[in-house]
């Protein structure tokens, strides 16, 4: 998963993102940030969303985080979880 994190007209941070999976392929993602947690959230034209949930870690550059992921009516997933971490890449 890539995610590109900017602001939006209004000052809001927003995200687009590009991801290999069957079921989720590019979508934009909003973010809700408190403190040193961090929510990712959105969903694709065919009603496939994900919500990432994450922490900061200390160094500020990598987010731990956990997943899911639910299907649409499309049938491609019904659900799937997991875990992973994003790490800042240099501009």
């Amino acid at each position: 998963m890539t995610v590109v994190i900017g602001p939006n007209a209004d000052g809001n941070l927003v995200a687009s993102s590009s991801l290999s999976s069957d079921c989720l392929k590019e979508l934009p993602l909003e973010i809700t940030i408190t403190g040193s947690k961090v929510v990712l959230a959105g969903s694709d034209e065919s009603g496939n969303n994900i919500t990432v949930r994450a922490i900061v870690d200390k160094s500020g550059t990598l987010l731990k985080a956990s997943y899911v992921l639910n299907g649409s009516a499309t049938g491609c997933s019904e659900s799937e979880t997991g875990t992973g971490t994003l790490a800042k890449r240099p501009l």
